[in-house]
Formats: C-alpha cells, structure tokens, sequence
C-alpha cells in the first residue's frame, strides 16, 4: 500500500495539474469503486462542471476539494494510483494516448475509472486489485469518515514535545506502534524499517525501554527519511507510480527493506535479516540495530 511519501507525491503533482479544471462526465467498470459515492450516475451528476478547487493528503488519503458542498475521499488500497493523461477506449479497452510509461508500464494498464476534464485531459484510477475506492462525502463530513475520524497527528506536522508526549504512553514494540495510524500516521512497512536502520534501533525493542534520547533520534529520522523520500518521489516497490506514470526513485535507497542478505550499509560487518512481526515483515541489520 502507498505510505505518506507515495501519496504525497500524488498530491503534490495533481494539486499542480488540476487546480482549476472542471469535471466533465466519469467512467468506471467496477461498481464498488463508487458504490460509496452513489454509484455511477450519481456521482457523474454530483462532478458534472464542477471545479476543482484543491488537492491534499490526510494520512494515506487523497483528498479533493470541489465547487459546492461535495469533496471527494479517494482510497488507493493496495494496488490503487492516480494517474493524469489522455485515454481512449478502444476494443474494449482505455489504452494511453501518451507515449512513454502509461502506454507501457504494466501497472498503469489495470484503468478502473476515468474522468474527463475541461482541458480534453483526464484523472484516471489504475488498480490491478480493485480494492480502491472513490466515496462522495459532504464537505462538513469528511472529519467523521471512520477511515479519519481516529487517525494520529501527521510524522511532518507533529512537534518533538508532542511527538515524545505520543510515545511516552504506550508500550509494545516500536516497530508496529511507528506503524499504527492511531498513534502516528502515514508510516508502514517500508519507512518504519529505514528510520529503525537509520537509528540503530531492532524493530522487537520495546516501546517503554526508549529513552529521550532515542525518541529524539526517532523523531528526527522520521522526519529526514519522510522528506527524503518525497524529494524521490517515493518507493515503487510493486504497484505504486506517479501520476505521470513512472516510478519513484527512493527504492534505490533503502537501507534496510527488502534487502534481506546484503551487507550492511555502515559496513560494520553485519547482514540484513528479515523477520516476523505482527503479522508484517521486519528488515534491520544484525550489528548495529539493538534491542532494548
């Protein structure tokens, strides 16, 4: 699933591309992507010539600002990615009037809904799994969808005073506390595994052995790992893509996820080993990353 640097990376170049345009009609082949926004026709009458006021990200979410009392809550999934081009649809099928990765990229094949919009362009959902899901939401309404309602503070917004103010109340190991979104949003698998790395911390520590210090140290590696990534666009591990169709670059970074038997990348002699844990895997390096 996209995590904050991958979302942000959507938001941030859509923000760019769509502010200003307006809805013209919608398509979709798979009912349950808007089942939550009426169904097709529904929305098609909700979007029609409205326009698009703003973009932005709450957690993993895309959320979007419309004319009128309308925003829409779009939910990526696993699989799911926003894309910005032109379509058409031909034998059955939208195939990209672009040259270059949406025509070709695999991943940006799997079309399940398209907008058209008032520059001739469209906003297309890829989503090879079809777990994603568009919901129409009265403006005043949005705070109370049960995907946001409960969510932690933004890891970019948050104060340090705050942020070990979090962490000082809870207990388990901080590898799945950093992932949980009621604590702290927008952090899973892949950035909790590279701020521990970054850290020296082993993702089985303990929550209430940290000191200060170590929150401290947490607290300003999630921050420069968040922000890196976003400058590379984030990590295209599987599905994930850009609105433009191509992959991100901070992949080729990692330090410690999905590098199961390599050498560490401080040199000191240790290997990366991966592991279980609460269900999801956990990649650190054997020497440098302790458990407390």
């Amino acid at each position: 699933m996209p995590e904050l640097p991958e979302v942000e990376t959507i938001v941030r170049e859509l923000q760019k591309d769509l502010v200003g345009l307006r809805f013209r009609d919608a398509w979709a082949d798979w009912t349950k992507t808007l089942q939550q926004a009426g169904g097709l026709n529904n929305f098609n009458k909700e979007i029609k010539n409205k326009k698009i006021l703003s973009v932005r990200r709450r957690a993993k979410y895309i959320v979007m600002d419309i004319e009128g009392n309308k925003t829409l809550f779009i939910h990526q999934k696993m699989s799911g990615h926003l894309l910005y081009g032109k379509w058409k649809f031909i034998d059955g099928k939208w195939q990209s009037q672009i040259k270059g990765p949406q025509h070709d990229d695999r991943q940006n094949q799997y079309i399940r809904v398209v907008m058209s919009l008032s520059n001739g362009y469209q906003l297309a959902l890829s989503d090879l799994r079809r777990f994603g899901k568009i919901v129409l939401v009265d403006d005043d309404k949005v705070k109370d969808l049960k995907e946001i309602r409960e969510l932690g503070p933004e890891p970019l917004e948050i104060s340090f005073s705050d942020f070990k103010k979090l962490f000082t109340t809870k207990k388990g190991r901080i590898k799945p506390v950093l992932m949980d979104p009621h604590v702290i949003v927008g952090i899973g698998n892949i950035y909790a595994d590279e701020i521990l790395w970054r850290v020296g911390l082993h993702p089985t520590s303990r929550v209430e052995h940290l000191d200060d210090k170590d929150l401290k140290k947490i607290y300003t590696a999630m921050r420069a790992i968040l922000k890196l990534a976003i400058k590379h666009k984030g990590s295209s591990m599987d599905d994930y893509r850009t609105p433009s169709g191509t992959k991100g670059n901070f992949q080729n970074l990692h330090q410690a996820y999905h590098r199961t038997g390599e050498k560490c990348g401080r040199k000191d002699g240790g290997v990366i080993e991966r592991l279980k844990l609460a269900g999801r895997s956990g990649h650190f390096c054997s020497v440098h990353q302790i458990i407390k």
